[in-house]
């Protein structure tokens, strides 16, 4: 009779320890099913690029499909919300971008917060352009400049979104400048271009390489770079530097996680990202969407979110939009 009863209790000691140790078996086993990398702006951005050209590589090294799902809207809000609804198992991942992941929550409440993603690494940079439709009067930032020192709240701008990266630091610009410009949210990098197309704003600022064709194409004229450099995908443009003003911002984007997905499924997330971020392959495909590669690992990337949020508390609380 003790013999059955000793059974009987190792039994259930066994299930239980079973049980606590059933969320680092699957941790082991992950992925045993499609992943979605979930990219919260529309399809043909540079977000939307460097998250295809990482679904590629993942889906060789990981075996499983990766499923790119754009969900745009509400300047990147929409969709990093929609990931948070997710179960935090790993299944689901955020290409996150500067805006949409650090300022946006400190603006209003998107259904999510900073923290409740854990970052996987950081992938490339944009650096920030500002262009004008090709029959625009502006030939160089001094010009739109002068424009707008000349008739304030007259100078109109388009970027992805209120709270953008691209809004925050053109709202910098213009502070140190003196002027005053009214900012219109495009819905997305595209969406912000067309409204630069149609007249409605007199210039756009999202990233530089989403003018490439267009400008090749005639329709639009790109004036400045916001980079320490040219691009080499638009050698014929200068930067701010060159016109006179001392203005560098680029846009990050990374892949996270859920905050509370298993240990070991982050630890292998992250292994392999970087990984298959580190290699030549995935260094010639972030070229060809002229993404410049500028990896940082989870915890580098965490202090970069950090700094951020701090920066973007300030400059937020300045202009008005902090909650």
């Amino acid at each position: 009779m003790k013999t059955w009863k000793a059974a009987a209790c190792a039994a259930m000691v066994a299930a239980a320890v079973a049980t606590v140790a059933s969320p680092r078996l699957a941790g082991a086993d992950y992925p045993e099913k499609p992943v979605e990398i979930i990219v919260p702006f529309g399809a043909g951005d540079a977000l939307d690029s460097t998250a295809r050209v990482i679904a590629e590589r993942l889906k060789e090294k990981l075996g499983v499909p990766i499923i790119v799902k754009n969900i745009p809207g509400a300047g990147g809000g929409k969709g990093t919300a929609e990931a948070n609804k997710a179960a935090r198992d790993g299944y689901t991942l955020l290409m996150g971008s500067t805006g949409a992941l650090t300022a946006r929550p400190l603006i209003q409440d998107p259904g999510y917060k900073t923290s409740d993603f854990v970052p996987l690494a950081q992938l490339v940079e944009v650096p920030i352009g500002l262009a004008v439709a090709a029959d625009s009067p502006y030939s160089s930032v001094k010009d739109i400049v002068e424009a707008a020192a000349k008739a304030p709240g007259k100078v109109k701008y388009s970027t992805p979104g209120p709270g953008a990266t691209q809004h925050i630091n053109m709202e910098i610009f213009a502070k140190d400048q003196g002027i005053q410009m009214p900012h219109i949210g495009g819905r997305g990098g595209k969406g912000a271009v067309t409204k630069a197309l149609s007249g409605e704003v007199d210039f756009v600022f999202v990233g530089a390489s989403n003018y490439t064709s267009l400008a090749k194409a005639g329709k639009l004229r790109v004036l400045a770079v916001a980079a320490d450099e040219r691009v080499p995908y638009l050698p014929e443009v200068p930067t701010f530097k060159e016109q006179g003003y001392d203005f560098t911002v680029a846009v990050w984007f990374g892949l996270l996680t859920h905050d509370g997905a298993p240990q070991a499924v982050v630890d292998k997330l992250r292994g392999v990202v970087s990984e298959v971020a580190n290699t030549d392959e995935t260094r010639a495909l972030y070229k060809k969407f002229n993404l410049n590669e500028a990896f940082l690992d989870g915890s580098a990337f965490q202090k970069r979110i950090d700094a951020n949020v701090s920066k973007h508390s300030v400059v937020l609380k300045d202009i008005g939009l902090m909650k």
